[in-house]
Parts: structure tokens; sequence; C-alpha cells
């Protein structure tokens, strides 16, 4: 199967893989497209389980052989070895001994630098709930706090998620 067999037909068609039939998104009752969308998560939940049997398939391979490059007719495949991944460096001890190495001269500064990366990070994040409560408080408080808002240029992704009903 290749991309363009699962790609919409024409805006505003997508084909239905069970019926082979084209869906009109406009004329095609809630009803007809909640039941594509039923299926759909079925069938990328089929597609991410076999891409997941390949895939260890592959690394089963790749680990027999002690290489993970692989070339295949025109495709490279890539996977980190076993052993990638597998130890980390405790932040915090590492902090202490590099420092102690710096004051016994033994590494530069620089050089320690270069080992551990400090990071500050302050992230803000704007709550609904206190935002919204400021707002009932009206007045000046309100007008301040509502001139922060914001309108997005372009509107945030969405997706319908889809549950069977059991009844």
């Amino acid at each position: 199967m290749t991309s363009t067999e699962i790609a919409p037909v024409m805006s505003g068609e997508v084909l239905d893989r069970s019926s082979g039939e084209l869906i009109d998104l406009r004329e095609a009752s809630t009803d007809r497209l909640a039941r594509f969308l039923d299926e759909a998560a079925e069938l990328v939940s089929l597609v991410n389980e076999a891409k997941a049997q390949v895939d260890r398939e592959v690394l089963r391979r790749m680990d027999a052989e002690a290489t993970w490059t692989a070339r295949a007719g025109a495709f490279e495949l890539r996977a980190p070895s076993p052993e990638a991944g597998m130890t980390y460096y405790d932040e915090q001890a590492l902090e202490e001994v590099l420092d102690g190495l710096v004051e016994r001269g033994l590494v530069s500064e620089p050089a320690a630098a270069a080992a551990l990366e400090v990071e500050t990070k302050v992230e803000r994040k704007p709550r609904q709930g206190g935002i919204k409560a400021l707002l009932r408080i009206g007045g000046e408080v309100a007008e301040a706090v509502a001139a922060c808002e914001r309108r997005r240029e372009e509107p945030p992704r969405r997706s319908v998620r889809v549950r069977r009903r059991r009844d």
C-alpha cells in the first residue's frame, strides 16, 4: 500500500478502505463519519503494530550482524546500538566531581563547562482558571488582564477522538 492509496482523493472526499467507496465529507452523515474515524483509528493501530514487529525483526538482524546502519535496496536503515542510551551521568554527582577537579587544577573551567551544561529555564504558562478568576474581579484588574489576550494567526490543530460506546 502506498501513501497515495490512503490519501484524500479530492478535496472534500476520502476513500473508505473497507467499502472502496468515496465518501463526500459534506454529504455524509455524522454517524458515517464517526464509523470512518473509528475504522481509521483501528487501521492506524494495526499499522503501528505491524511496524513495531518489523522494527523488532530489523533490530534483531542488525544486532546479530553488529551493525546499526544497513543498506537494503533503495533504502538505508539506521538504528541505535543496544547499548545506546543505557547509561547516563548523575548531574549532581558530576557537578561535584567537576567542581573538585577544577579546584584542584586538574581540568579547566571551560573543560568542566563543556562536560556539564547548566541551564536555567523559566517557563511561563498562562492558567485559564486563574485568568478567569481575575477577569471576574472586573474593573481595572479585568481590563489589564484582558489587554494581554492575543489571537493566534493560525488556529491550533484539532482532532476528533473516537471511542466506541458500550450501550
